[in-house]
């Protein structure tokens, strides 16, 4: 595919535009502009982990042997199917950061053979990049994409230590994160933007995103029906203002725009954003975010049932809060985020509330741990079923030697139709094995 082939190309780009670049840094007469929390101007609260490393960039490789257990492979409402999965793969990722250039890749590929159901052995493949180039000193180009072809079994935040995508949106630009199945699908979002810093206090610029979703054409959820892939498509504009030392205020203008495959119809919508942003301390910082939307709903010709009479174009509030603590050790993170998003299988474009936490810690030099909840409320434009999605997950890693690491993790993912009470509800166990190394780039 066009955007695997991206991802699999890009690290090996940036490498090499790295060695050719001079890093240095700023002249000592130039003053430096502040920061804006980066949950403010649309970047994703950064999570500490536990293999940070210090210095200009490394790369980091190796492979990763995973079994994976669940008591409810199909995420069924009924007549539940125990199954017992592996995946074998390696992976290898790249990290960069310099004056002007900052960028992190990384592509996992390997295979899924499962105990059970058989017909759902399959390759695997993810990957991630982001980029930061200073084009001028207050001006900056940000690219990044995020690929996966997985199935709902082996998605998820911690799911078996396996690469886990990311383009680093923030709260307001990521896609819809319900998982409505187990069985197989492919995804891929884009983010490009382009910011300048019009002074010591204010920031502005362009950015577009670009995400892509598909299902088989058999795909089925026990509770939404039939599953539909699609595209979503946002742009916005945005300037940002620090009126003290650590208080920011920001206004975002958006337009997005969902389709659906298999002519399910289209909706647009458009919303002005007015953010606030504190941060109280370097490692704590706080987003708040409102406005109006107004969606407008068209749906194709010669649909093959009749949908009953709603009303097209229909205005909603779009609201949010991001919190973000990092330390050298310890990550905390949590949102709220309420507004227009995408189906993630649904029938039409939804109003999503989701709420979602994260921690994660290192204990000591072997020991690390995290812990991931998410809940997701999905009620369709087009009337249909609305759908609740709860996702949970804990992983202990012990780091055996240097090279070697042994994880373990339980998870559960729910489901349930709102209107009927209908729910299909997993629990997963993993365990997973991985050998790796870490170089230096350029030595």
């Amino acid at each position: 595919m066009k955007q695997a082939s991206f991802i699999i190309i890009l690290p090996f780009a940036l490498v090499l535009l790295a060695h050719t670049q001079e890093t240095q840094s700023p002249p000592e007469n130039e003053v430096q502009p502040s920061a804006a929390p980066p949950t403010l101007v649309g970047q994703s609260a950064p999570r500490s982990s536990g293999t940070e490393q210090n210095g200009p960039g490394y790369v980091l490789g190796g492979i990763s042997i995973t079994q994976i257990y669940t008591d409810n492979a199909d995420l069924s409402t009924s007549g539940s199917v125990h199954d017992l999965s592996y995946s074998i793969g390696p992976h290898l990722a790249f990290s960069h950061s310099a004056a002007r250039l900052s960028y992190s890749a990384g592509i996992f590929g390997g295979f899924v053979i499962n105990r059970t159901l058989s017909e759902r052995n399959q390759a695997d493949q993810a990957g991630s990049g982001d980029l930061s180039y200073g084009i001028s000193q207050f001006t900056t180009l940000r690219l990044s994409d995020s690929f996966s072809n997985t199935t709902g079994l082996w998605s998820g935040s911690e799911a078996g230590g396996t690469l886990e995508p990311s383009t680093g949106a923030g709260a307001v630009q990521q896609p819809n994160p319900s998982r409505l199945t187990f069985n197989r699908y492919r995804t891929n979002t884009a983010l490009g933007e382009l910011s300048h810093q019009f002074s010591l206090s204010s920031l502005g610029g362009v950015r577009g995103t670009h995400t892509y979703t598909w299902f088989p054409d058999s795909a089925m959820s026990p509770l939404g029906g039939a599953l539909y892939g699609g595209q979503s498509y946002s742009a916005e504009v945005f300037y940002d203002h620090r009126f003290s030392a650590r208080h920011w205020l920001g206004v975002t203008l958006r337009g997005q725009r969902f389709d659906l495959d298999r002519s399910a119809g289209r909706t647009d919508a458009l919303s002005a954003i007015l953010l606030y942003g504190f941060a109280m301390r370097p490692d704590i910082s706080m987003s708040l975010f409102a406005g109006p939307e107004l969606s407008m709903t068209a749906l194709p010709q010669g649909l093959p049932a009749p949908v009953p009479s709603f009303s097209r174009r229909i205005w909603t509030p779009t609201t949010g809060a991001v919190f973000s603590y990092q330390r050298r050790r310890t990550g905390v993170s949590a949102s709220f985020v309420r507004g227009i998003s995408n189906s993630a299988g649904l029938a039409s474009a939804v109003t999503l509330s989701t709420v979602g936490g994260a921690v994660s810690r290192q204990f000591s030099r072997f020991w690390e741990g995290s812990i991931n909840v998410e809940y997701s409320r999905n009620e369709p434009l087009v009337p249909s079923e609305s759908v609740a999605a709860y996702a949970a997950d804990a992983q202990l890693t012990a780091h055996l030697t240097n090279t070697m690491a042994l994880s373990g993790g339980y998870g559960r993912d729910e489901s349930r139709a709102i209107n009927t009470g209908v729910r299909a509800a997993a629990d997963r166990v993993w365990i997973s094995w991985s050998c790796s190394f870490m170089r230096p780039l350029g030595r």
